[in-house]
């Protein structure tokens, strides 16, 4: 039970607690790497320090919304920065609604003081009740502000 515990608090310690991050995001493009299938997308930071990120959020499509829940990793920090994002995202629409977890990797650069542009792909992995498998790959395009 003891190493459980610590399994669980340990990566949780190697966050730190850093004011200067931005802990609100907002999306507005083609899809994000954040919030998967949405035109519009918040996400909240949980814990974030200079390179890792742990966020929820939420998105929408019009006819579909998504919740998710994910960790972002920073695996290049230049003049522009590239990301990894893994996620879990439950998806909600008029066509009914599944759970699935996610990948994204892409690149952003700073525009403004909390302007960004995003330019990525994202891989949804969907896994139906017959055990078939499907990867559902869509690029990513948008605009964020953080603050």
């Amino acid at each position: 039970m003891k190493k459980l515990l610590l399994l669980l608090i340990v990566p949780l310690l190697s966050f730190g607690q850093v004011n200067k991050h931005p802990k609100h995001y907002i999306s507005v493009g083609f899809l994000d790497h954040k919030t998967g299938s949405s035109i519009v997308g918040y996400t909240r930071s949980i814990l974030q320090n200079q390179n890792n990120e742990l966020f929820v959020g939420f998105g929408t499509l019009i006819a579909a919304n998504t919740f998710v829940v994910g960790f972002k990793k920073y695996l290049l920090r230049s003049f522009i920065d590239g990301y990894s994002v893994i996620s879990m995202q439950s998806v909600y629409g008029m066509g009914g609604g599944f759970s699935a977890p996610a990948v994204s990797i892409g690149v952003e650069k700073k525009i403004w003081k909390i302007l960004f542009i995003n330019l990525g792909a994202n891989s949804i992995i969907r896994v139906y009740s017959d055990n078939r498998i499907d990867f559902i790959n869509l690029p990513h395009l948008n605009i964020n502000f953080r603050f």
